[in-house]
């Protein structure tokens, strides 16, 4: 179990990755400097316009492009589950934001220790908007229409705290570690590794939410690589999964995931500064979808990018609000066949059975396994 102290740090919504004021100037300054110069307001002040800021409504061919976007299924992947909230599996880049708007996200957050990070729960906290042009930008009909229709499922954001999260990685410049890095993902793409060597900026992982967008901010024309790799499921008779490449977004572009079911790994880059990607999280609007989200990957306790009171609450505010909105139907169903004189006492018992299921997920999730304590100790020992 932890420390007193460690769980105090925690409980007082404890944040660790974060990345230095210096850094954030040196690399993110400059664009904003550009976009004042280019278009003569602040970007602070610039609102949102879907006609003017995504690219599928401000530029005919990108519209194009977006038609023709490769996605591939669950079943090419052989990852099919019953759990899953659409036939899609991962899609090649398709447009999404222009180039001012990416100028103007990159901008409207700050960030404060190394050079890889994590920035998560800036944009909203509680009905305090932080950050107007990248929450009404991810947040707008017309946006998440377009991630709808990529991924083949009408979608919502899942909560506030999963909206446009962070990654950031910062390469160093030292030619070896380039050379490793090289050598590494020419092993794993060319069958000869399981994957295990990549370097990366976030590790092989299963998503916690059922679907992430997943969008590029940092210019890709130098960058090598960038791809996100998956793991295909095993043919019979297999004993080690495919490690497959889906090609990387350039600035501006996106990707959509189900990446609930699909393991995956973003790999460091080649020949480039950085690599910074900015990821919204989404569940079915339908409430009555199948909705498997989890909390391994990003629970306070583990990820201390999030703010342990915030973040649970907002869990609990999303996960209490499906809850009702399932009793709601449930009630109407009743009442409508109750005019009729009918009553099925089965399919309500089924009904408030996976309603009771939920609600036990719900506090299951928010536990730490023995397990998990123990990674948390030794992760915090090493600071």
């Amino acid at each position: 179990m932890a420390t007193p102290d460690l769980l105090r740090s925690i409980h007082n919504n404890r944040i660790d990755k974060l990345i230095l004021e210096s850094v954030y100037n040196n690399n993110l300054k400059s664009i904003y400097d550009k976009v004042i110069e280019k278009s003569g307001t602040k970007a602070v002040e610039t609102k949102f316009d879907p006609y003017k800021h995504l690219k599928y409504y401000a530029d005919e061919k990108e519209k194009e492009k977006f038609h023709s976007t490769r996605r591939l299924s669950m079943e090419d992947l052989r990852r099919s589950h019953p759990d899953q909230i659409t036939e899609i599996g991962v899609t090649d880049p398709f447009p999404l934001f222009t180039d001012e708007a990416i100028s103007l996200m990159r901008y409207s957050y700050r960030s404060t220790s190394g050079l890889d990070a994590g920035l998560r729960g800036y944009v909203k906290n509680m009905d305090t908007i932080n950050c107007p042009f990248i929450h009404s930008a991810w947040n707008h009909p017309l946006t998440i229409d377009l991630i709808s229709k990529m991924a083949d499922v009408e979608l919502e954001i899942i909560y506030d705290y999963e909206t446009a999260v962070v990654n950031i990685s910062m390469k160093s410049e030292e030619q070896a570690a380039e050379e490793r890095i090289k050598f590494a993902r020419e092993q794993s793409l060319s069958g000869v590794s399981n994957g295990e060597d990549i370097p990366a900026v976030v590790g092989w992982h299963y998503d916690s939410p059922p679907l992430v967008c997943v969008l590029m901010l940092s210019d890709t024309t130098n960058m090598i690589g960038g791809e996100t790799c998956l793991r295909k499921g095993l043919r019979e008779g297999e004993t080690t999964e495919e490690v497959i490449p889906v090609p990387g977004p350039s600035r501006g572009n996106a990707c959509v995931l189900q990446g609930r079911f699909i393991e995956h790994i973003a790999p460091k880059p080649l020949g480039s500064s950085e690599r910074m990607t900015m990821v919204t999280s989404f569940r079915p609007k339908n409430p009555l979808t199948v909705e498997t989200s989890v909390l391994s990957t990003v629970k306070p306790e583990i990820n201390w990018g999030s703010r342990y009171s915030d973040y649970y609450a907002e869990w609990i505010d999303y996960r209490s609000e499906i809850i009702k909105k399932r009793l709601d139907h449930l009630n109407s169903t009743i009442r409508a066949r109750r005019a009729d004189h009918k009553f099925d006492k089965e399919a309500v018992m089924d009904n408030l059975k996976e309603i009771s299921k939920y609600l036990s997920k719900t506090y299951e999730e928010m536990e730490v396994t023995d397990e998990e304590w123990e990674q948390i100790i030794q992760n915090n020992n090493r600071k």
